[in-house]
């Protein structure tokens, strides 16, 4: 009799804790969505003490140690969240932000062709378009990097992976026409810019670096109607004044 007494008197106990365990990430999780990241640490923290082993609590905790600096226990909360849940889209993401803005390439590369591969085929089109923007913005970053590195067919590589999640960020798409004439493929760089323009007439950036391509193909007078037009529609537009000055007709003296 007495046994049974002790079993329900734990079994009461332990509901108590769990139901505090809970409550604390419930607070926790208030805080974090209101981005006093202070206090959710504080709950959320105290939630893991008693017991609580959430795949999303030790992403949030991550995410909370990214903004403050404190990079080693963020990557340690991450790969604990992906310990509970090994296909934890947001963690395997957080963690190859990180590890890209440490300079960790093979490393964020390798999370991202993992979180691929879970994502294949038809299932690209259940992703969140948080999570899409994201991985777009990802992919563009590991590109630019590879561009600066003159590595023009990586970087190509990387913003068509990030435009074939979002088609429509003119910004990539722009980088991508970069690329392409800056590793030789001029007609088609034509081709993406001309792309970006259809979508947005008054993207500047691109009507400047679609004259800079025909200036390429040694089409001066297409070139300088695309500076003078960005120029018109952006008169602070330094490239464009630049671009226009350098190519003015020489003006002989009579």
């Amino acid at each position: 009799m007495g046994n049974k007494k002790n079993q329900l008197r734990k079994k009461t106990e332990n509901k108590a804790l769990q139901k505090e365990a809970e409550e604390l990430v419930l607070k926790g999780k208030a805080y974090f969505e209101r981005r006093d990241y202070s206090k959710a640490e504080v709950y959320l923290k105290q939630a893991i003490k008693k017991g609580i082993n959430y795949a999303d609590v030790f992403n949030m905790l991550g995410v909370i140690e990214h903004i403050e600096g404190r990079f080693g226990e963020a990557i340690s909360m991450f790969k604990n969240a992906l310990k509970i849940n090994p296909h934890y889209t947001e963690a395997i993401l957080n963690l190859a932000v990180l590890y890209n803005d440490l300079g960790n390439y093979d490393e964020a590369r390798g999370l991202y062709e993992r979180l691929e591969q879970s994502k294949k085929g038809d299932e690209r089109q259940k992703i969140e378009p948080v999570i899409k923007g994201k991985l777009s913005n990802l992919h563009a970053s590991i590109g630019d990097i590879y561009r600066g590195l003159g590595l023009h067919s990586h970087a190509i590589e990387e913003y068509k992976k990030a435009l074939d999640l979002n088609p429509d960020y003119i910004d990539i798409r722009t980088k991508l026409g970069i690329s392409l004439r800056e590793s030789g493929k001029i007609e088609e760089s034509i081709k993406e810019l001309k792309r970006v323009l259809k979508k947005d007439p008054r993207y500047t950036t691109a009507l400047v670096q679609l004259g800079v391509s025909y200036y390429s193909l040694r089409k001066i007078d297409e070139a300088r109607k695309k500076w003078m037009e960005a120029a018109k529609r952006d008169p602070n537009d330094e490239y464009s004044k630049m671009y226009l000055k350098l190519t003015a007709p020489i003006k002989r003296k009579k």
